[in-house]
């Protein structure tokens, strides 16, 4: 009999017994995992994502599990437990063992490498896989019903990464010592699946730790329950407009993480965006500073700046060719880990700094961030600084980690700050830039003036599309309520005859108030550079039949009950004459719309 290889000591404190699992090696990493049970005290060494310090401020793409939606624990699933009339029965919680740093603070970046070895001992011939000083999985070769994982939990950390609230219900049962149930509840066995991966080569482009735990986090709750859209989106490797847009959002997250005196100050911060997608009993929670959503971000990527993934007009758009090598990915309609990297490289070069310093430098945006840095200064030289940096913690992570003792002061000041964002937006948002028709405007007509120029450079025409964009906003010709120039050209464009917002859907865009903004900023930017292709008349003729049909529609609905009385049998009469009185206001208005754009062309000309 040969020799069993020497044994190495081991500094691992806790240790579970239950069955081995394990799945192929697709995507060159292979899972592997223990089915087990646990006693009620057992729990505590489970911990929440949310529990490790620090995790708030991972990257955006990072933070796949949602916070805990405490009102549906309180609610739902504790009385549940707790209610010794029900028969309890729920699926296995899924856990993972994440490997932290030596001072058990941080997640390790890359996966370490895990070992394989096989020896006997008493008598039975173990497999065991380890990632040495972190964890250990073993088990009998021939009968993997017989299996053990052991941890040290200064080094690594078993975390859930399915079944978050009912693992807060069952901790909290298990702390809650005065129901009547309790007792019972401590004879439970509970159900868990720890799970863990291995690549079985090495690659230089294996993905790390968090990558791999959130690709199956995603499985699991796209596959068995579904996330809500925001986190989807948060999530997604493989869906070009959805990388582009955590990329977008990452920027801000960057930035903020910053201590305050490095931030660049016209980057957007976090609190611009409803990024995280809270929910409490599956009801959106808004962001009280934030003014667009995960979802509003992604659809202008998908609607108006790079259409549907792996579109030809996104391989435009990008500037891929046949000999590029994401060619094959969009050519095959899927991205791999690979693709998903080069994607979020591609994006950032110059597409995102595009995009970004539109938002960034659109006055009403500047306007307010500046609103929001100024108010963050002013409390950091209050006597309240500490607590409100807890109070803008909470505000751009959703958490703080203010000591108990303080929270309730913390909450106070955290609503005295949102009463003054909330003044803020009122006063810098107003008009359609407000409301997510106008920014659906805006973008519609940054993607498709692109496109019409021939797809120049991104960040040359972003400051051009920038520039020309803020004259029209200071011209006041995005006000409903300006009369020189809102008023009288938005009807039927973005508000109907009874002051209602029309045409703010997604498809509206490009019929209304897409096609208006398309005019005004390339008259307000004309002449542009002569390499850019399209000329003003060309341009201006297809906009303005778009726009002039959608002016006539709105004037047909307007005119109709006015003319139903001359035409009391209606039919072919009736239409007839509201044909012909629509056409007549929408000329009338369209002709002055038109005055205004040739004398912004004639003076720019000269």
């Amino acid at each position: 009999m040969p020799t069993p290889p020497r044994r190495r000591k081991h500094d691992y404190n806790h240790k579970l017994e239950g069955v081995y699992g394990e799945f192929g090696a697709d995507a060159g990493v292979q899972a592997f995992y223990v089915q087990a049970v646990l006693a009620p005290a057992q729990l505590r060494l489970i911990s929440l994502i949310s529990d490790i310090q620090g995790s708030e401020r991972w990257s955006v793409r990072d933070l796949f599990q949602r916070d805990v939606d405490n009102s549906r624990v309180t609610q739902a699933l504790l009385p549940y437990l707790q209610d010794s009339s029900k028969i309890k029965f729920f699926n296995p919680l899924t856990l993972t063992v994440l490997p932290m740093d030596a001072n058990g603070t941080s997640v390790l970046q890359s996966m370490p490498k895990v070992i394989e070895s096989v020896y006997e001992d008493e008598g039975n011939k173990w497999v065991s896989l380890e990632r040495e000083n972190h964890f250990r999985v073993r088990w009998i070769k021939e009968s993997p019903q017989y299996a053990e994982i052991e941890w040290n939990d200064i080094r690594s950390r078993l975390v859930a990464i399915d079944g978050q609230h009912r693992l807060s219900a069952l901790k909290r049962f298990l702390e809650d010592r005065g129901v009547s149930s309790y007792e019972d509840f401590m004879d439970w066995r509970i159900p868990v699946v720890i799970v863990s991966f291995r690549a079985k080569a090495d690659r230089s482009d294996s993905p790390g730790v968090l990558e791999v735990v959130r690709s199956i986090f995603v499985y699991i709750n796209t596959e068995a329950k579904e996330v809500n859209e925001a986190r989807k989106i948060l999530l997604s490797d493989e869906s070009v407009n959805d990388v582009c847009t955590q990329e977008l959002l990452e920027r801000s997250h960057e930035n903020d993480l910053k201590p305050r005196s490095e931030r660049a100050p016209g980057c957007l911060p976090l609190l611009f965006y409803d990024w995280r997608g809270e929910e409490t009993i599956r009801r959106a929670i808004h962001a009280p500073a934030a003014v667009k959503s995960v979802e509003e971000l992604r659809d202008w990527f998908e609607w108006y700046i790079l259409g549907k993934d792996f579109d030809p007009k996104q391989e435009t758009a990008f500037g891929i060719n046949p000999t590029h090598s994401l060619h094959s990915a969009f050519h095959d309609r899927k991205l791999s880990h690979a693709d998903s990297k080069a994607v979020r490289a591609l994006a950032k070069e110059d597409l995102l700094p595009a995009v970004a310093y539109l938002l960034e430098n659109l006055v009403p945006y500047q306007s307010y961030v500046s609103h929001l840095r100024e108010l963050e200064t002013e409390y950091e030289h209050k006597e309240q600084s500490d607590l409100a940096r807890h109070a803008f913690d909470e505000l751009r992570f959703g958490t703080n980690h203010a000591d108990a003792s303080i929270k309730d002061e913390v909450a106070n000041v955290l609503l005295e700050i949102k009463e003054r964002i909330e003044k803020g937006k009122r006063k810098y948002l107003k008009g359609l830039l407000g409301l997510d028709i106008g920014m659906r405007g805006v973008m519609h007509a940054f993607g498709k003036l692109r496109q019409r120029f021939g797809n120049p450079n991104w960040r040359e025409y972003s400051k051009w599309y920038t520039t020309s964009l803020n004259l029209v906003y200071e011209e006041g010709l995005l006000d409903l309520a300006a009369s020189r120039g809102g008023k009288k050209f938005l009807l039927h464009i973005a508000k109907d005859h009874n002051e209602t917002i029309i045409n703010y859907r997604l498809e509206d865009a490009p019929r209304a108030l897409g096609a208006y903004l398309e005019l005004l900023v390339a008259a307000y930017g004309h002449p542009w550079p002569t390499s850019w292709g399209m000329r003003w008349p060309a341009l201006g003729e297809i906009c303005l039949d778009t726009l002039k049909n959608t002016v006539v529609r709105g004037y047909k609905k307007q005119v109709r009950p006015q003319l139903r009385e001359e035409y009391p049998a209606g039919g072919k009469d009736l239409t007839k004459a509201v044909n012909k009185e629509a056409n007549r206001l929408a000329g009338n208005q369209m002709r002055r719309f038109e005055r205004k754009l040739e004398t912004l062309t004639a003076t720019t000309d000269a």
